[in-house]
């Protein structure tokens, strides 16, 4: 049972990216969340692409269960109990990526995970230090037992803990963790209602054995169904720049609340890959940027959700429609003006720009800028170094205007 995948406490920016930045809507953040990743919290791309694309999104789980937020966490993250981050890079440990999603009455959830060893006689190592739960937990009531999925070693894990956000009640947890080469996997199908129900092992199982299945296609350079591997080194790198509070592939349903359409339009997308970061302090994380990118089958699907977006705006309050924007090597663009909904503003401090190239589409967001001239600065500074990535097979991180940082 891998410990550190739970409870993180404090509201989190990360789990609300999806919601605020990207998507536009109101969230709540869970204290389940994953927490964000300090400023410099970068691993190999093609790594990071690998790793992502093996956790599981909605399509695959149980009908109920909502995006609350995945990233990328630090051996310090993921030390938890008495185990030290020391442990963890003594064995070999590399980087570890989760995902949460939980569902409608926020009364049960699903994580799943991958821990990146250096290789796979380390993440047979690491295996023993995390999922050693008389380290790893304090006061829980768990149980190991045997598993066939995966390789070994492996094991699911039962029982209850004390829920971190109300020490005085307790999550129930069935949790597999397994084995694929350089990878520990899993999935823990958690429950903190109060009637005490106990959640379903074959929902684990179910999970488990489809995971398995994209780790294994991850690890031969293959797309596991919804991602593309490739994809993700053509993404402006924010992860340096900031704190890093969102990564991952997003899913046909959260693709379509991306760009606020439904549609044939968006019936043709092949892969989305979203990366938000903040560039302020602990105390104050805005201004936030992020980026998103989505491939289409054709140029035609691609230009028709950016034709589409024109005509709408986002949920957003205050939101109004800009001049579409100019962005050289770009087909077709649509840009917002807004109040940030992540800083709770009242006036204009934010920016959108929507743009297609090829088949690819790609939303930049500034928010909580020192001014809306400074947002749309930035946004579209960023835009124009997102098209060159477009044809390059990496990108590299871009400069940021020094009125967006405070330098």
């Amino acid at each position: 049972m891998t410990r550190s995948l739970l409870t993180r406490s404090g509201r989190t920016f990360g789990a609300l990216i999806a919601g605020v930045i990207l998507l536009g809507s109101p969230a709540v953040a869970q204290e389940s969340s994953p927490p964000a990743s300090p400023p410099g919290n970068t691993i190999d791309i093609a790594l990071r692409a690998a790793m992502a694309s093996i956790t599981l999104d909605e399509s695959a789980l149980p009908d109920g269960y909502a995006f609350e937020g995945e990233t990328f966490l630090t051996a310090e993250q993921s030390a938890s109990g008495t185990i030290e981050a020391t442990a963890l890079t003594d064995a070999g440990f590399v980087s570890q990526y989760v995902s949460v999603y939980t569902d409608g009455e926020e009364t049960g959830r699903i994580r799943t995970y991958v821990t990146a060893w250096t290789d796979a006689a380390a993440a047979e190592a690491g295996f023993g230090v995390i999922e050693d739960e008389t380290r790893a937990i304090t006061g829980g009531a768990l149980t190991d037992a045997e598993t066939s999925v995966g390789e070994e070693p492996r094991e699911v894990t039962t029982g209850t803990y004390p829920d971190p956000a109300d020490p005085a009640a307790s999550v129930s947890t069935v949790d597999l963790t397994f084995r694929i080469d350089r990878f520990l996997v899993g999935v823990a199908v958690e429950s903190t209602g109060a009637d005490g129900t106990a959640p379903d092992p074959a929902i684990a199982d179910s999970l488990a054995a489809e995971l398995e299945g994209r780790a294994t296609a991850a690890l031969g350079n293959e797309n596991p169904e919804r991602t593309d591997l490739a994809l993700v080194p053509r993404v402006l790198p924010l992860g340096g720049l900031g704190t890093e509070l969102q990564a991952g592939f997003l899913s046909p349903v959260e693709v379509e609340g991306l760009y606020g359409l439904q549609g044939s339009a968006l019936g043709g997308f092949d892969a989305t890959w979203s990366e938000a970061v903040g560039l302020g302090t602990e105390d104050n994380l805005a201004p936030y940027v992020a980026v998103g990118v989505t491939t289409f089958s054709s140029d035609t699907d691609a230009t028709a959700v950016v034709d589409q977006a024109s005509e709408l705006t986002p949920a957003i309050s205050g939101v109004e429609a800009a001049e579409a924007p100019t962005v050289e090597g770009a087909a077709q663009t649509v840009a917002f003006r807004f109040p940030s909904p992540a800083t709770g503003a009242d006036t204009i401090d934010s920016y959108r720009v929507m743009f297609a190239v090829g088949t690819s589409v790609g939303v930049i967001d500034v928010q909580g800028a020192p001014s809306p001239e400074v947002a749309e600065q930035a946004a579209l500074a960023l835009a124009t170094a997102q098209v060159g990535c477009f044809a390059a097979e990496t990108c590299a991180a871009p400069t940021l205007p020094p009125e967006l940082t405070g330098q």
